[in-house]
């Protein structure tokens, strides 16, 4: 059986001014709409876990999802929705990696496999989620845009006319700074290797 598929970025922008303005039915829509959105966004970053993931994919959606909630704030169009949502993934992961470092001392921990589209290599490596929050943190501090950037495209799969829209700048823009990132992360991932 197959998902329902996510309404387009209009109507799921009209759904959340809707339900920004309190209109149940519409909060539900863009609820049911973003699940199946997300669910297929956590499938494919959980695939990228070595071993077998600790997570399954409504579940990462779920802690997502009360994350969001927690949030209480209007989203103003889908590309926000997206960016929002991508960041309460990347915490909830981050957190329960923490949370399996601490429970194990350090020991045990699965690496996640990223592909080149977030380090800009050939082929795909291990690496420690920790590892990668760390250099995510790190690069925020001298380039807020390009790891933003970096975290909307892997986290929430957005694409570069949506991360355009989202971080208020050009899709030029937007290549370059992946571009360089994904440079910047591969020296700084190997670096702390």
């Amino acid at each position: 059986m197959s998902e329902p598929s996510s309404p387009p970025a209009g109507e799921m922008t009209q759904l959340l001014q809707r339900s920004a303005q309190g209109d149940a039915a519409a909060r539900a829509q863009v609820w049911e709409a973003a699940h199946a959105e997300l669910r297929a966004l956590a499938r494919a970053r959980l695939q990228r876990e070595s071993g077998n993931p600790t997570w399954q994919p409504t579940e990462l959606v779920h802690e997502a999802f009360l994350k969001l909630c927690g949030l209480r704030m209007a989203f103003h169009d889908r590309a926000h929705f997206m960016a929002m949502a991508a960041t309460a993934m990347r915490q909830v992961l981050v957190d329960h990696a923490r949370e399996r470092r601490r429970d194990k001392r350090g020991g045990g921990l699965r690496a996640i496999t990223m592909d080149s589209r977030l380090v800009g290599q050939e082929g795909a490596q291990d690496i420690d989620l920790l590892d990668l929050d760390r250099a995510l943190s790190e690069l925020a501090t001298l380039d807020p845009r390009k790891a933003r950037a970096i975290e909307l495209s892997y986290f929430g799969g957005l694409a570069d006319a949506e991360l355009a829209q989202a971080l208020e700048v050009s899709e030029a823009t937007v290549k370059r700074d992946l571009r360089t990132a994904r440079a910047w992360l591969a020296t700084a991932l190997q670096d702390g290797a």
